[in-house]
């Protein structure tokens, strides 16, 4: 079972998005990590305070990848709300129940989860960890639908929600944490290069404005994250190409990438 869910969170402790947005059950094995100077701004939520001070939140997913141990976990960012993108229906569906179910919901993508959801969602994540996947999560919302008849697809991305079998992974000392960026497309791509099978909700997803004050914005600028694509290329050079699309964002272009996630994990099993 999912036995903790951990939030890394900086700068936002008078906006709680993830927190505000869970129900008290899963709060109920939930826990906030703050940086030493945040450690009393967060009211009686329960906290762990990491051993520093500006420690990155790359130093921060390897400390909580430690703390956690062998237990099932997740990691949540800070600012997500959780959706269910085709209320009233399962998953596994045929391609012509999907097709009638999507056709029918006008306001398909904004339904929060509730809490039957949130039970499902965390059994059904525990099973898929127990079986053939040593880590999971969610799609992003502004991601269209992929394999939304099955309701999940695997070996891809997974950003902002994660979860994790302790008992399957390597140790952290086995993994390359020099990304200050990206270092969550990093993390992905190691497992699934290292022959770990991940598994991603397509039903169940998150939403989450990347660039609001708080959290890495306090320290990340479009330069930083356009030099951690370049990086990302250099570690997966087979995986990761130029995209040739940029984002504009303050006036500066942000280079995107390409990943070919479920490659990686072929490859692997070769």
């Amino acid at each position: 079972m999912i036995s903790r869910i951990y939030i890394p969170s900086l700068g936002r402790h008078n906006n709680q998005i993830t927190w505000d947005n869970m129900l008290p059950f899963v709060r109920d094995i939930t826990v906030l990590v703050v940086q030493p100077h945040e450690q009393y701004l967060h009211g009686d939520k329960p906290i762990l305070v990491l051993p520093e001070d500006k420690y990155g939140i790359t130093k921060t997913r390897r400390w909580i990848y430690d703390h956690a141990g062998d237990i099932e976990y997740g990691v949540f960012d800070d600012d997500l709300k959780f959706v269910d993108r085709n209320p009233g229906h399962g998953i596994e569906m045929s391609k012509e129940e999907a097709d009638s179910s999507w056709a029918t919901k006008g306001e398909r993508g904004k339904q929060p989860m509730t809490e039957d959801d949130w039970h499902f969602f965390l059994e059904k994540t525990s099973e898929w960890l127990n079986g053939d996947f040593a880590f999971a999560g969610s799609r992003l919302g502004n991601f269209p639908p992929y394999k939304w008849h099955n309701g999940y697809y695997d070996n891809t991305s997974i950003f902002c929600a994660y979860f994790f079998n302790g008992k399957k992974l390597p140790i952290s000392s086995e993994l390359d944490w020099s990304l200050k960026l990206a270092e969550d497309a990093h993390l992905v791509l190691q497992l699934l290069e290292k022959g770990y099978s991940n598994r991603c909700w397509d039903k169940f997803v998150v939403r989450s404005d990347q660039f609001q004050d708080g959290g890495c914005n306090t320290f990340r600028t479009i330069h930083d994250t356009n030099f951690s694509h370049e990086q990302l290329i250099e570690k997966h050079p087979k995986y990761v190409k130029w995209s040739g699309k940029t984002k504009k964002i303050d006036g500066i272009e942000m280079k995107k990438v390409k990943v070919r996630w479920g490659q990686a994990y072929k490859d692997s099993q070769k």
